[in-house]
């Protein structure tokens, strides 16, 4: 019926031609079969296919699906291309060798038919349906305005955590982080990043805990993964949103720090064994001159002196702040 009423109208329109009716519905009839039963979606089948079962050309199917597209019943949803290097490789693992995506339409009624057909027409007198009400699906909706649960529209983007995306750009410029960090920016990270940043993470302890995951678990993760911020979320998880006190290079820190005190120690020692005698000889000078060389002395056995304590005194508050945040409180006051 929309080739008999429309066809004139949009023959002008087809570029690549036109086509006889029986063409057009040979063609369509086969593309029916690709479609689902009850909507008529993911209707996704190549011209050469279409071809082989109608015994048209490909040149033909083209003219048919233009026409379909112009007469309002069948609807292009996405458009084919040619596919990638690494999507063709992937479809050679799996033994397909095309070389490209069909086009997704979707077939529907048409849309200056629909009215027609939807209205009912009066029964005549003498019919035996007698019932005054519509086989129709009544009208529910009586105002297009949200109503339900929420009673609202659509709210506004929340803004992303500041804390969580200060750890995402800290992260991301990291050099030990891994390439997908990068796929995503700072604010997309922040949601995930924002209760380890709340407890004091850094981009290093993100990257140990991957590696912490990666060796216990047994599991390996691929170059590009289909969802990165799902992927951590799941590794956060697997570290316990209870645990996030217990930072993965907490340690690692008040062993670096233990041993930056213990170099500080035996570099103070070291200047003290070589400590800046006073000079003798004919050069020696005078007596000012030697006590500059004693005060000079002891100005740098000062100074060494206080940087051990500073270090010994950092290292120590660290150690306590890793045992007591480790549930280690009574092992420290002991």
């Amino acid at each position: 019926m929309a080739y008999d009423l429309h066809y004139s109208d949009i023959r002008p329109q087809m570029v690549n031609g036109g086509i006889s009716k029986p063409a057009l519905l040979a063609i369509a009839a086969a593309r029916a079969r690709y479609a689902d039963h009850d909507t008529g979606r993911n209707c996704r089948p190549t011209n050469e296919q279409l071809a082989e079962a109608t015994g048209f050309s490909v040149r033909q199917v083209q003219r048919a699906s233009e026409a379909l597209r112009l007469l309002s019943v069948a609807t292009e949803i996405l458009r084919g291309r040619q596919r990638t290097l690494s999507e063709r490789l992937a479809s050679w693992r799996v033994g397909d060798r095309g070389r490209g995506w069909a086009s997704v339409w979707v077939l529907h009624d048409s849309a200056w038919l629909a009215p027609v057909i939807n209205r009912l027409s009066p029964h005549l007198g003498g019919s035996l349906l007698r019932s005054n009400s519509s086989f129709k699906n009544p009208l529910t909706t009586s105002k297009r305005t949200p109503d339900g649960a929420r009673g609202r529209g659509a709210g506004r983007r929340r803004c992303p955590d500041a804390r969580g995306s200060a750890l995402a750009r800290s992260w991301r410029a990291h050099p030990g982080a891994p390439p997908w960090a990068r796929r995503y920016s700072a604010d997309a990270w922040a949601a995930i990043l924002a209760a380890p940043a709340r407890h004091g993470w850094t981009a290093r302890d993100l990257n140990q805990l991957i590696t912490d995951w990666l060796g216990i678990t047994g599991r390996r993760i691929p170059d590009a993964p289909y969802k990165p911020i799902g992927l951590l979320g799941a590794i956060l998880a697997w570290h316990g949103s209870e645990n996030l006190d217990d930072r993965p290079t907490a340690a690692e820190e008040a062993r670096e720090a233990e041993e930056l005190a213990a170099a500080a120690v035996r570099v103070a020692r070291a200047r003290q064994v070589t400590e800046v005698t006073p000079p003798c000889g004919s050069g020696a000078g005078g007596a000012g001159r030697v006590a500059a060389h004693i005060a000079a002395a002891e100005a740098v056995r000062n100074a060494a002196r206080k940087r051990t304590e500073k270090a010994a005194r950092h290292a120590a508050q660290l150690a306590i702040a890793v045992r007591r945040a480790r549930g280690l409180e009574q092992d420290v006051e002991m």
